[in-house]
């Protein structure tokens, strides 16, 4: 299937051509991460028509995301279709029974913001695969000892990434995931991190996210200290200077993120088997944004004098 949507792709020119803010030199084919809401769709052909709502609401957000990957589509319409997507979403989790009105809206903010961060991760080659893959494989083997999880719909998204990396995890990358592959891979991580905080009610499944979280999250509060719009595609994140400035090579920035991520993921849930206390949460979340200042400031600065 990636072969054909890869021609299909170049004949009506789904390519990401690069510009000033790229991290690419080469026009590539953008949208590849439609393996990923496909993944979903068959899972959900082959097992029963299960869980309709969330299926039908990646599709909506898959069909936004990729028209977006070919035309210009308004912010506002892919906000509300993103929005609709999360709706469908949460009342299959039966969300709307289970927590009350005022932790709803902060939710729909969580999800939109972890929606639109990872949108911005499908910047150098192999972040995206690998990430998801981390996640989806910690998900799966937490689910070991909390089955909480479809865990067919976990493996099922797992080989759809490792697919996705065979084209994209490499020095001149064949194609990217696209808004279709980022968004719909972030839907699927909100959806499980929902299904989790569900059963648990425990705060900290957010650390399963924490490496590329506390990159985009402090990079977002520095670029509105500096007055600039958050909206606007960039290059301020800290993976992206290791590539761009430092010169360091796209799939080993990809697999440290990634290598970084699993090392929480297994010491915090994995291996003890159980959720860290509230205090370890706010002890791992304050210190990892600790060192992430301590390596990204001088970087920064080193580039801004240069």
């Amino acid at each position: 299937m990636a072969l054909v949507y890869q021609r299909l792709a170049l004949r009506f020119g789904i390519i990401d051509v690069p510009n000033g803010r790229s991290s690419h030199a080469l026009p590539t084919v953008r949208g590849g991460g439609i393996l990923f809401p496909f993944a979903v769709i068959f899972w959900w052909m082959a097992y029963d028509f299960m869980h309709t709502w969330m299926v039908l609401g990646i599709v909506w957000i898959a069909t936004i995301s990729l028209l977006d990957d070919m035309y210009s589509i308004s912010r506002k319409l892919r906000f509300g279709v993103q929005a609709l997507g999360l709706t469908m979403a949460f009342f299959d989790l039966g969300l709307f029974e289970q927590e009350s009105m005022i932790m709803i809206p902060f939710l729909y903010f969580v999800g939109l913001g972890i929606m639109n961060a990872i949108n911005f991760m499908d910047g150098i080659n192999g972040i995206t695969g690998i990430y998801g893959l981390v996640f989806m494989g910690s998900v799966l083997a937490i689910n070991q000892y909390m089955p909480v999880f479809e865990e067919s719909l976990i493996r099922y998204l797992i080989i759809s990434l490792v697919v996705f990396l065979i084209f994209n995890m490499r020095k001149k990358a064949i194609m990217f995931a696209g808004d279709i592959g980022s968004i719909s891979l972030a839907y699927m991580m909100i959806y499980f991190l929902t299904q989790w905080y569900l059963a648990t009610k425990d705060w900290t499944i957010i650390l399963m996210l924490i490496v590329y979280g506390v990159d985009s999250f402090v990079t977002l509060t520095q670029r509105i200290l500096r007055k600039e719009n958050p909206a606007i595609p960039h290059r301020t994140h800290l993976y992206q200077f290791l590539v761009n400035q430092c010169k360091k090579d796209h799939v080993m920035i990809a697999l440290l993120f990634g290598v970084l991520q699993f090392a929480f993921n297994f010491f915090l849930y994995i291996y003890p088997q159980s959720m860290p206390s509230n205090t370890l949460g706010v002890i791992v979340l304050l210190a990892t944004i600790a060192v992430y200042l301590l390596i990204k400031l001088p970087i920064e600065r080193k580039f801004a004098s240069s």
